[in-house]
């Protein structure tokens, strides 16, 4: 039996909707159409060595790879000279580019653990890596370096407001201001400055500070200092803003504290 017109007039509605939607398929969108804030968000979950990457993509990718608000580094991936060397260019061309200059650097964070970073070398670098970081309005700074010495320019960061350092060596501070007046968190974990007074007045220059965490700061502060009055330079004063703190030392700076945390034991 031949089809009547209504069947053929459905059939040929039918097919050009299969044809109207393949054609829709066929323009979707690719990844080079996407905005640059949706691509930037999208390599923002990679490892820095894929971001990196990207930039071989095509031109477009480069001011990206630059404008990233949030970078975690670290070395895990050094094995041998050759990887240290190109780690130090990576990080050179993501710190140091022109177009990265404009942005705000809202999270860095960089882990140096390789047993192959020279200390007297390579503190340059990191150095000067950090400043860029800080130079960008930075708002949360982490730093893991493995006993490698800290310039402590970093204290007068005016924009930081979470800043957790540990296994470092904080260089002498007896020439440094420090002024960190928006810090509301700082956690030092095996942390070693020249002199436990470097230490007080690094607490004494955060005065908005309301989270504090300390473990294995050294030099250790002594029971005299633990519990001093406010000395002549200021530096045993307490935080008065401080709200909760987890320390192994009851220093005088967390004597107003909320909630006190020794050694695990909550008071």
């Amino acid at each position: 039996m031949s089809p009547s017109f209504s069947q053929l007039c459905s059939t040929q509605k039918h097919f050009i909707e299969n044809e109207n939607n393949s054609k829709r398929k066929n323009t979707t969108n690719t990844i080079n159409d996407f905005h640059d804030d949706i691509l930037t968000h999208i390599i923002s979950f990679l490892p820095i060595k894929d971001v990196f990457r990207t930039t071989l993509l095509s031109k477009r990718w480069v001011p990206l790879c630059c404008s990233l608000p949030v970078l975690h580094i670290n070395d895990d991936g050094v094995k041998n000279a050759e990887d240290l060397i190109q780690f130090r260019q990576m990080l050179d061309a993501v710190m140091f580019s022109p177009r990265s200059q404009d942005r705000t650097l809202k999270s860095f964070k960089l882990t140096c653990c390789s047993i192959l970073w020279d200390a007297k070398a390579d503190c340059f670098n990191m150095d000067m890596w950090i400043e860029a970081a800080t130079g960008l309005r930075i708002e949360s700074l982490y730093l893991h370096l493995f006993k490698n010495p800290l310039t402590p320019t970093i204290f007068c960061c005016k924009t930081l407001v979470v800043l957790h350092l540990s296994n470092i060596h904080v260089a002498n501070m007896f020439d440094c201001s420090i002024h960190l007046p928006f810090l509301k968190i700082l956690n030092l974990f095996s942390v070693r400055f020249q002199d436990s007074v470097d230490f007080m007045k690094l607490l004494n220059g955060c005065p908005k500070s309301d989270c504090l965490g300390t473990l294995l700061v050294e030099p250790a502060v002594t029971t005299v200092e633990a519990n001093a009055s406010v000395t002549a330079e200021g530096y045993f004063k307490p935080l008065s803003n401080l709200i909760s703190a987890v320390v192994d030392v009851p220093y005088k700076a967390v004597s107003n504290v909320k909630f006190l945390g020794v050694f695990g034991v909550r008071l």
